[in-house]
């Protein structure tokens, strides 16, 4: 019997151990828990972030959107499950494999679920209701124990010789320089003074938004997922651009949850259309991120709904302009 083989550790090298972190929020029938798997990671390392919700049969969940508030954490894995526990509660998880974008102290995301409560005896039944997660700090420490660069990797350079500026009579060259140089700002002073400016015409944003609901109205709804993914991403981007314009929010950089939170705080948004709002930029980030793959009658009523919003939102001015155009 041939002896094991002996794995002989350094005794200088630390054993990294995780130390774990939580934090729970309920309200109502819902339960939400965030777990850190590590609150002491080293720069390098990957954490996991995981959420999980548990609520009554009778209540309605909705999961925070597919990365929604991650902000500088890089996302390296993702998994969802959904599962009817014995006790008849359902259980929903997102656990997201992070990567740490910096050594020092970082915060974790506030997750935020929304769930409706159908419960026959709650005074809130059919109500939407939110849950905010409450967020967690942790030290990332750097990858040198003492927090300093060795020396060794940045080896010192030599010194540099000193700089001998060329004497002598001056080149002709640099007056020819000159004179073409004030030839091209006298051309360009000329061209902007007399051109003739074209005149833009700017459509009101239902105009706009009608017109590529019904180009898209009048092409098939796709089956190939490539397809499904550029058409749910087009659709979005016509109600985005379009409720930009209608309301007035210059927001092209933020993510849809971050959109959302701004479009809900309009007052001239009712709340039926804030939910399809919400239905419309979930459905996009699921094609895209989570490779969902909806039929073509949901497509198809998504299509009618997003076109129904904008009928419903636009300004009596913009109405005229779209019976004019």
């Amino acid at each position: 019997v041939e002896p094991a083989a002996v794995v002989e550790i350094d005794a200088d090298t630390p054993v990294k151990t995780k130390t774990p972190d939580q934090r729970e929020t309920t309200i109502g029938p819902v339960h939400a828990l965030v777990v850190l798997d590590n609150k002491n990671p080293t720069l390098g390392d990957q954490i996991t972030l995981t959420l999980t919700v548990d609520s009554e049969s009778d209540v309605t969940v909705t999961m925070p959107d597919f990365g929604d508030q991650m902000g500088r954490f890089n996302i390296a894995d993702y998994k969802s499950t959904e599962t009817l526990r014995d006790d008849g509660r359902y259980e929903f998880s997102q656990i997201y494999t992070l990567d740490l974008p910096m050594s020092g102290k970082l915060t974790t995301p506030s997750f935020l679920v929304e769930f409706i409560d159908n419960r026959a005896e709650s005074d809130q039944r059919g109500k939407i209701q939110e849950i905010l997660t409450e967020a967690m700090t942790f030290d990332v420490a750097s990858v040198f124990a003492d927090g300093e660069v060795p020396e060794e990797l940045y080896p010192l350079q030599g010194e540099m010789e000193e700089l001998v500026l060329p004497t002598g009579e001056k080149s002709k060259l640099w007056l020819y320089l000159c004179v073409l140089a004030g030839l091209i700002v006298m051309a360009g002073a000329v061209y902007f003074v007399f051109r003739r400016p074209v005149p833009k015409v700017v459509l009101p944003p239902d105009v706009v938004a009608l017109k590529a609901l019904e180009d898209m109205q009048n092409r098939s709804i796709p089956t190939d997922p490539n397809e499904i993914d550029a058409w749910y991403v087009r659709l979005s981007g016509i109600i985005r651009a379009y409720i930009e314009g209608r309301f007035d929010i210059h927001a092209p950089r933020l993510t849809s949850e971050e959109f959302f939170e701004l479009a809900k705080k309009h007052n001239e948004i009712a709340d039926d259309d804030k939910i399809l709002i919400r239905r419309l930029l979930e459905n996009s980030d699921r094609v895209k991120f989570a490779y969902f793959i909806p039929s073509s009658e949901e497509s198809r009523g998504l299509l009618q709904d997003a076109r129904m919003f904008v009928l419903n939102t636009r300004l009596d001015t913009e109405a005229k302009g779209a019976e004019n155009a």
